[in-house]
């Protein structure tokens, strides 16, 4: 599991430069934050940073279980079962208490993008869920 952990994280820092145009490759610095039955979940620390007092821009990173695939299957289609993690750049306002996904890529078993959402829309967030979570690690 370690090692396929590693792998991840390597594929991931390249990954994120392109993505999110990050100037420098380099390591991410994955924090978890919580397990529940649709997966396992962690953000990104290095790169977070606030773009004022209350918004931090954060990397989610969401890997899958297989309840949690099934849940993408049944609102994206079957194409989603092959679906391994995604990656979600997102920012919370944390006076607000509300949280807006900017890009969500979705990541096959293979390593393969095979699909992407781009949103601007905030919503307001589930106290008791995994959004919740992290609202509470990164607005500390």
């Amino acid at each position: 599991m370690k090692s396929s952990l590693t792998k991840l994280g390597v594929f991931l820092m390249v990954i994120g430069s392109i993505l999110f145009g990050y100037e420098e490759v380099r390591g991410f610095d994955w924090k978890y934050y919580g397990t529940n039955e649709e997966g396992s979940y962690f953000y990104e620390t290095e790169s977070m940073a606030r773009s004022s007092k209350n918004i931090v821009r954060v990397c989610v990173q969401s890997i899958y279980t297989e309840k949690g695939i099934s849940h993408w299957v049944i609102g994206g289609g079957k194409e989603f079962q092959n679906l391994d993690f995604s990656l979600i750049l997102l920012e919370i306002d944390c006076i607000e208490r509300s949280i807006r996904h900017l890009r969500i890529v979705v990541y096959s078993k293979n390593e393969e993008v095979f699909y992407t959402i781009n949103n601007d829309e905030w919503h307001f967030y589930v106290p008791d869920s995994m959004s919740g979570t992290l609202l509470k690690e990164v607005c500390k």
